[in-house]
C-alpha cells in the first residue's frame, strides 16, 4: 500500500535544527585554564591576536608579536594554543557562537521593517567586533583546504539562519509580491559576508544604508 505523502512542515523561527560547524573538532587544544590569572592571560592573547590580525593579516602576524602585545612570554602562548592557526579557530568559533545566540523568535504582529533593522544592526555589530578574525580567516581559506571546506559550511549555516526569517517577510502586508524571498536571503547572506572583509570608517552610515536597501528591496514604498 502506497504511503501518503506528509505535508511539508513550515520553517520554524526558533533556530536551525543544527548549530554552526564545530571548528574545534579534532583540535588538540590545551586544557582550558582553571586559575583566574591564566584565564586572563588566555583572553589577553586572543584580544592581541584579534587586533593584530585586523592590522596586519594572518601571515604578517607572528606568535612573538601576539605575545608581546598581550604582555606575555612566548612560552605562555604555547601553553594555551598549539599554533597561531589554532588561536584563529578559537576566535572564529566564538564568533559563530555569538551569531548562533541571536534570538530569531519574532512575536506575531511585529513590523517586518523593524525585524530588518534589528537583523542588520545585530549581525553587523557582531561581525565587526571580529574584524581581525574575518581578515585572517579570508586569508587562510585561500591556502588551507580544510578551512575552505569549513568556510563553505559556515556560509551555508548563516544562510539557513536567514531563511528562518523568510516567513516573517513573506507574510508582511506590504512585501513586494514579485520578490523571490529565497533569493533575497541568499543575496543578503553574501552581502553580510562581504561587509566583514573591510574595516569601514563610518559604520553607522553603512548600517543605515544596508537597512534602507534591504527594506526597499523587500517592501513596497508607502505612498
Amino acid at each position: 500500500m502506497a504511503r501518503k505523502s506528509q505535508p511539508k512542515k513550515k520553517p520554524r523561527l526558533g533556530g536551525p535544527p543544527t548549530g554552526p560547524p564545530n571548528l574545534l573538532a579534532g583540535e588538540d587544544l590545551p586544557q582550558p585554564p582553571q586559575q583566574e590569572r591564566s584565564r586572563r592571560a588566555r583572553e589577553a592573547l586572543l584580544d592581541a591576536a584579534l587586533a593584530l590580525f585586523a592590522e596586519h593579516g594572518f601571515e604578517a602576524t607572528s606568535v612573538e608579536e601576539i605575545a608581546k602585545r598581550a604582555g606575555i612570554a612566548v612560552g605562555g602562548f604555547y601553553s594555551h594554543f598549539r599554533s597561531k592557526r589554532q588561536a584563529l579557530l578559537v576566535l572564529m568559533d566564538r564568533l559563530l557562537a555569538e551569531l548562533a545566540a541571536i534570538d530569531l523568535n519574532v512575536p506575531p504582529g511585529v513590523d517586518a521593517r523593524l525585524v530588518v533593522g534589528v537583523m542588520v544592526h545585530t549581525g553587523l555589530r557582531i561581525d565587526w567586533a571580529y574584524l581581525g578574525a574575518y581578515r585572517a580567516w579570508h586569508e587562510m581559506i585561500l591556502q588551507d583546504a580544510a578551512l575552505a571546506k569549513q568556510a563553505r559550511k559556515i556560509e551555508a549555516w548563516t544562510l539557513s539562519r536567514l531563511r528562518l526569517l523568510a516567513p516573517v517577510f513573506a507574510q508582511a502586508p506590504n512585501v513586494r509580491r514579485d520578490l523571490d524571498i529565497e533569493t533575497f536571503c541568499w543575496v543578503t547572506n553574501q552581502l553580510f559576508w562581504r561587509l566583514t572583509e573591510t574595516n569601514l570608517e563610518n559604520r553607522d552610515a553603512v548600517e543605515r544604508t544596508v537597512t534602507a536597501m534591504l527594506a526597499h528591496a523587500l517592501f513596497a514604498d508607502e505612498r
